[in-house]
């Protein structure tokens, strides 16, 4: 390896509005760019966050049309077809001291196809025993075997955002020599000061919730929505304001109308920066059926904006079980009963708001940041 500062190789799918995403831009802004050469490797070129990369990182997008990344990645998933990735990592002259797949998936596989890698780490950012993808790939036995053989086994180590997340992977692939929780870079600083941003007038006279996240089966927002309906229908006056897109959006506005919600859910989708709408709220929705760690969760507890959370494993655990914000379990009628339970106690509110600015302290940036440059030093 060349003396002086270490390279750095950082693998990602896409940049798309996902919370994983998110924190990696803000990584890449913290990193001691006098240290390390970052290249970022980016499947598929798509997603809002590409705007944000900053100048030091040197990228290379694998596809610019995103259908056709996807053609390559399920036929290398389904069928271990991997020609043109590897023709891809094996034309690579530079040599890297680490290699991150920074959201581990199909492609965390590309890490073995290059030899100029010395050090090879994936971090973990679902919940694998209750992802979608575990009913569908991960419980199967040749397949989970493969994994087990072809890619964790090979990895000079494996990090998690979370203890649970850990403990789902442990419980569906086994442990492994090096094993360890890092959490998200979630950068305080910015995130209080965009929410200071104007975005528009206040709706006044109304309780308002907010969601933020990928319009996605695993969000649960059908059952944030169902919940609404079963409030309204007892009366209860209030609004919910969702930010976000995805491949469920046509679902949900039609779940809306069919509800009659129309002027009770408010659909922004994406927004870059969606601060000043969770800080003007009264409380954060987070309804997800799995998360590893919900970086939006973490990114309202530091607005000291009090939350219920549905619970799944990542959101269980920011809450304590119901210590640092109201918990629901997976039912439509119990998410009611605690959204209700905000909307008609003031003292309520003001008690949970202390307990998210008590817990954000959990997210320590600097420490953060810290155990990734220990990581790129190679002190794996």
């Amino acid at each position: 390896m060349m003396a002086g500062k270490r390279n750095i190789l950082i693998l990602m799918p896409s940049l798309r509005a996902g919370g994983a995403e998110r924190t990696l831009i803000n990584l890449l802004h913290k990193i001691d760019s006098n240290r390390f050469n970052v290249d970022l490797f980016v499947v598929s070129k798509k997603g809002p966050y590409i705007k944000d990369i900053p100048d030091y990182v040197n990228t290379t997008f694998f596809f610019k049309n995103d259908f056709i990344a996807r053609v390559f990645g399920f036929i290398h998933r389904q069928y271990s077809i991997d020609w043109f990735f590897k023709r891809k990592m094996q034309a690579i002259e530079k040599s890297y001291d680490v290699g991150i797949s920074y959201l581990d998936a199909n492609f965390t596989d590309l890490l073995f196809y290059s030899e100029n890698i010395e050090k090879r780490v994936a971090f973990i950012h679902s919940s694998y025993k209750t992802h979608d993808n575990y009913d569908r790939f991960y419980s199967k036995e040749s397949y989970n075997r493969k994994l087990r053989k072809n890619r964790y086994s090979m990895l000079d180590a494996i990090y998690f955002v979370s203890e649970d997340a850990m403990e789902e992977f442990i419980e569906v692939f086994g442990k492994y020599p090096k094993m360890d929780v890092i959490y998200n870079m979630v950068d305080r600083e910015s995130i209080i000061s965009k929410s200071k941003i104007n975005d528009g007038e206040e709706t006044e006279g109304s309780f308002r919730f907010s969601a933020v996240g990928s319009l996605m089966e695993v969000k649960g927002f059908d059952r944030l929505i169902r919940a609404a309906g079963i409030l309204k229908d007892e009366g209860y006056r209030f609004t919910i304001e969702l930010a976000g897109t995805g491949e469920e959006e046509t679902n949900i506005r039609r779940l809306i109308k069919s509800l009659k919600l129309e002027d009770t859910v408010i659909l922004h989708g994406f927004l870059p920066n969606p601060y000043p709408l969770i800080k003007k709220s009264d409380v954060f929705v987070m309804s997800s059926i799995s998360e590893a760690l919900p970086t939006v969760l973490c990114e309202a507890m530091i607005l000291g904006v009090p939350t219920v959370v549905t619970n799944c494993s990542g959101c269980r655990g920011l809450v304590n079980s119901g210590e640092y914000g109201l918990m629901a379990e997976q039912d439509d009628a119990d998410l009611a009963e605690k959204m209700k339970q905000y909307l008609e106690n003031p003292h309520l509110l003001e008690h949970y708001r202390k307990k998210s600015i008590e817990r954000s302290k959990l997210f320590d940036d600097e420490r953060v940041l810290n155990s990734y440059h220990e990581i790129f030093e190679g002190n794996i």
